[in-house]
């Protein structure tokens, strides 16, 4: 698996407001994909955007030597595909349960059922969504001068989604070191450092975050 710059999850859902987002995720469908298993592949329609509840998703592409080019590590409260879903045009990317993973499918029945419930809707949605995309950009521009740990703990950070102190994080030393564009040399230092802080406890497979207040400072210094 190979690498190029890291792109966030929008966490376009977890952006709407309480009762919004409620709404909206109450009207989807609920599916359970196994580690390794295909969610989407570049070149599909568009039929639908994924929230994802529980696990992650590995979002790339898939070169022509089989080997995954990996842009993200989509986890609990972010979303994916609804670029593609909104703008009514081919999957650009592939999807890929990184673990056992729950998500929430949305399509036009629920999203359109959301929209004609409150006129209000339509516009939030498309105010979210800029916003979103913008955080995007801004986190892309603002990595590009941390150091490893300080990129390691942005995406640890990332991954937590709307869990904090205690969050298991399912990804493997690879999966973590093709996110952040270094070896796994260096990723592996870079976690001892982090663990001999007490802030992560790095599992096979898995990493749990113990002080995500420490891991923000980290970031910030």
């Amino acid at each position: 698996m190979t690498t190029a710059s890291p792109i966030a999850g929008t966490g376009f859902v977890m952006a709407l407001p309480d009762m919004v987002r409620a709404d909206l995720l109450a009207r989807g469908k609920r599916r359970y994909f196994d580690r390794g298993q295909i969610i989407q592949q570049r070149g599909d329609p568009a039929r639908e955007f994924w929230y994802v509840e529980s696990g992650s998703v590995q979002i790339g592409r898939y070169g022509r030597d089989g080997r995954l080019t990996l842009f993200a590590l989509i986890g609990t409260g972010e979303t994916f595909g609804e670029l593609a879903f909104l703008g009514e045009f081919p999957r650009t990317v592939d999807a890929i349960a990184g673990s056992d993973c729950q998500l929430i499918r949305i399509g036009d029945k629920e999203l359109q059922s959301l929209m004609d419930s409150d006129p209000a809707v339509t516009r939030l949605l498309l105010k979210t969504m800029a916003l979103t995309v913008q955080q995007a950009f801004n986190l892309i521009e603002s990595s590009r001068n941390l150091s490893v740990p300080q990129r390691l703990a942005q995406a640890l950070l990332q991954l937590c989604g709307d869990q904090q102190d205690g969050a298991r994080i399912m990804a493997t030393q690879q999966d973590l070191a093709d996110l952040v564009g270094v070896s796994r040399v260096s990723l592996g230092k870079a976690l001892a450092g982090l663990e001999a802080a007490g802030m992560i406890e790095p599992g096979y497979g898995f990493v749990t975050v113990r002080d995500s207040s420490s891991l923000r400072a980290v970031i910030g210094g």
